[in-house]
């Protein structure tokens, strides 16, 4: 399958889209160049994500890239999210995505990043411009 088919069948039915209760840290982030918007949940135990769930208005890509990119992080380690970049998606979903679909691709990274940031209290709030390579 090649990265449009599978951005296309994950926009149809996101697996993970709905809105958790009893989240660890909701956090909600905007593009303001297409207007998407996201609100992930995620279940943080320690230093690990447990649980990751997301709704919001998005794009098809945006939508996609989200569910696309749970099934692989569930039980990552918090301190290798936070060092993901671009190049994550270039090598879980493909290099193709067009350049004005580029920040729509990479909305959920942003929103789980700061989340973790907001959870850990570290005063820190990344941008497009921390993980865009």
């Amino acid at each position: 399958m090649n990265s449009q088919e599978l951005i296309i069948a994950y926009s149809k039915n996101p697996s993970n889209k709905i809105i958790l209760e009893n989240a660890s840290i909701r956090y909600k982030e905007t593009n303001r160049i297409c207007a998407d918007i996201v609100e992930v949940f995620l279940v943080l135990k320690e230093d690990t994500l447990v649980e990751f769930w997301f709704d919001g208005y998005m794009s098809i890509i945006a939508t996609s890239c989200t569910s696309i990119t749970w099934e692989i992080l569930i039980w990552w380690k918090i301190d290798e999210i936070l060092k993901l970049n671009e190049a994550f998606i270039h090598e879980n979903i493909g290099d193709d995505i067009s350049p004005r679909r580029r920040f729509a691709s990479l909305l959920w990274l942003l929103a789980i990043k700061n989340a973790i940031h907001e959870w850990r209290k570290d005063g820190i709030k990344e941008d497009f411009s921390d993980i865009v390579i």
